[in-house]
């Protein structure tokens, strides 16, 4: 109960300054890394095996809390540039650094915290120990103090205030949302969107992923909230443990790239670029849509080809005492986005929307005699409230000891010229190839994105490898969008990936068998990233005309390449037609009309052959190709 309370004043905390405005930086990043250190140890504590990591995570809990505490109680003096550190600042800020990195490694896996500190030996101590290009600058222990805790970079740096600032209330937000019935909606939802015709219930798992992804922000919670109900029934219909968990996991991954609230990364990438949020949403919205397209027609061709998951039945019926909340609070955050609201009142005000209309509908339905007594409700709401607020406090946790975790590193990497260096180093691989650069920056993004979130891994990656992409002329949106969507794929992409391995474990199949199942089924996603820089109608630029054009001809270079991983189209394909396929969609890779008109025509010869083989083969086969006897 204890425990609840603290989340539930953690994020009323951020509730309250997204709407009366942020204290002094210090104080306002300050509270929100020393609480969130502080909890992040109470939760060790409470789930220790042995009594002496109980003991240790109890004392991290305190510590970590007052390195917080100390900076928010010396906020005037560490912003004066004439102040000298005191014993008891070097103290306190060894504490939180180290705090900082065993958190992290407990709660985001071993790869960041390694990484952090890697850069953090190589910051202090490098210039005695190597000479050359890659000597860092020297520094004494006070500058590498006031640098990393003892002012507004580093931990307390801008990466803290976005956390704080605007990504706190869409986490709480979206914890309210699922509180009060969301999750249930979105099902619904893609019951009636996706749930009739053949593979429904993988479609449904597609659709719900897309819808639900977008408000939790994180490919695992995803799996783990939305798998634990679709893996099952995919099962139930007769899809293999391995695909239904290979279809949860890559569907589950996009869902922090679709609009309107995306993923922590995007409210990062509006303050690096210095850009509305809106106007990034608005940029990523056709890529998402190719994204779940993809999984999509995935789906159906794999359903088409083993003749699985019919679902004629009765479609659910939408509950409207939680859908009307939902599409309240979603439809005054994106008006007030449009309006010109900053994102972090917008989700405030969003916020207030969702309580107020949930409270409303739900004594609406009390009094109409379609629920419990008002005084029942009343209560029942009380608790939903306690829920949500304690969820998003305990969600935060990780958001701000990741961001925390991460503005250490991004610090060094600007302070001691690291990552400039390796940037150089880049650009002198890739000479004045766009595609080369491109292909180093995936890979890159992929190895960084090894057991850290997408966060972690876009941040990280566009460090280093955007100054590259746009010395060779890409403009700053889409380079970043291309990191972004590679540090989504991340997630699907073997050998470390965690969203894989959270459907695996819900299917209680080899994780090897889902992998493969999920690079199948998302093995044309990888070419989007890549389209978004050779078609810019895909991220709006251009005219009408140009963008719905650039759209098509993706959308068939995507239909190609999955018909290709799967083996069917308009009918079984063999290893010469998926060749074929495979050769089409790499034609539509190549912007111009001659090769455009070239790859339709392919695809629609392959179409036609498909369809006569088939009608042929139907009267001596007694069914069409591809479907079971």
């Amino acid at each position: 109960m204890a425990f609840a309370a603290a989340c539930v004043a953690f994020a009323l905390f951020h509730v309250y300054t997204s709407f009366a405005g942020s204290f002094d930086p210090l104080v306002q990043r300050g509270v929100f890394i020393g609480g969130a250190l502080g909890l992040a140890y109470w939760i060790e504590s409470r789930r220790a095996s042995s009594a002496a990591w109980r003991w240790i995570a109890a004392a991290l809990a305190v510590a970590g809390a007052y390195g917080g505490l100390h900076v928010v109680l010396h906020n005037a003096r560490f912003m004066d540039i004439m102040n000298d550190l005191e014993p008891r600042d070097f103290a306190a800020a060894a504490v939180v650094i180290v705090a900082l990195l065993v958190a992290t490694q407990r709660l985001l896996g071993w790869a960041l915290p390694v990484l952090t500190a890697i850069a953090l030996v190589y910051y202090v101590f490098g210039h005695a120990a190597m000479s050359g290009l890659w000597q860092p600058p020297r520094v004494s222990f006070d500058t590498v103090a006031s640098t990393l805790y003892a002012s507004t970079n580093g931990i307390f740096g801008f990466m803290a205030d976005i956390g704080t600032g605007v990504i706190a209330i869409y986490v709480i937000f979206g914890a309210l949302l699922m509180a009060t019935g969301a999750g249930e909606v979105f099902v619904q939802l893609a019951g009636r969107v996706a749930g009739r015709g053949r593979g429904g219930p993988a479609k449904i798992a597609v659709v719900t992923s897309a819808l639900f992804g977008t408000v939790s922000g994180s490919a695992v919670a995803n799996v783990m909230a939305v798998g634990s109900v679709t893996i099952p029934t995919m099962e139930r219909a007769g899809y293999p443990k391995a695909f239904a968990a290979g279809v949860e996991a890559s569907a589950s991954a996009g869902g922090q790239i679709m609009p309107p609230i995306m993923g922590a990364g995007a409210f990062l990438m509006a303050e690096l670029l210095n850009i509305p949020y809106l106007t990034i949403a608005a940029a990523a919205a056709i890529p998402a849509v190719m994204y779940f397209t993809t999984i999509f027609v995935s789906v159906d061709l794999y359903a088409r080809l083993h003749d699985l998951g019919r679902d004629d039945g009765e479609r659910p019926r939408i509950d409207p005492v939680k859908a009307v909340p939902l599409a309240i609070a979603v439809g005054t955050l994106v008006g007030m986005l449009v309006a010109g609201y900053t994102p972090t009142y917008s989700g405030a005000a969003a916020t207030m929307a969702l309580l107020a209309s949930a409270l409303l509908s739900r004594l609406a339905a009390s009094l109409l005699g379609r629920g419990d007594a008002p005084g029942a409700t009343l209560r029942a709401f009380g608790r939903v409230l306690w829920t949500g607020f304690a969820d998003g406090g305990k969600g935060l946790v990780m958001i701000a000891v990741l961001l925390g975790c991460a503005g250490i590193l991004t610090s060094i990497l600007s302070a001691s010229g690291l990552g400039s260096k390796v940037s150089s180093e880049l650009i002198a691989i890739a000479g004045d190839s766009l595609l080369v650069a491109l292909v180093l920056s995936a890979v890159l993004c992929i190895l960084l994105g090894m057991d850290v979130p997408t966060t972690a891994s876009y941040v990280l990656t566009a460090s280093v490898a955007a100054p590259l992409l746009a010395k060779l002329g890409l403009p700053p949106l889409t380079a970043h969008l291309f990191i972004f969507y590679f540090a989504i794929l991340s997630a699907i992409t073997p050998p470390v990936c965690a969203s894989v391995y959270a459907a695996a474990a819900i299917a209680r199949e080899r994780f090897w068998s889902v992998a493969r199942y999920a690079m199948l089924i998302a093995g044309a996603v990888y070419v989007i990233p890549f389209m978004l820089v050779y078609r810019p109608g895909l991220v709006l630029q251009g005219d009408a005309t140009a963008i719905a054009y650039d759209a098509a001809m993706t959308l068939l270079a995507v239909v190609a390449m999955c018909s290709a991983t799967i083996g069917y189209l308009a009918g079984r394909a063999g290893p010469l037609v998926r060749l074929a396929l495979l050769a089409t969609g790499a034609l539509f890779f190549v912007p111009g009309p001659v090769y455009d008109a070239t790859a339709a025509l392919m695809l629609a010869a392959i179409v036609a052959w498909q369809i006569a083989a088939r009608r042929r083969a139907a009267p001596a086969g007694g069914v069409a190709a591809g479907g079971k006897r």
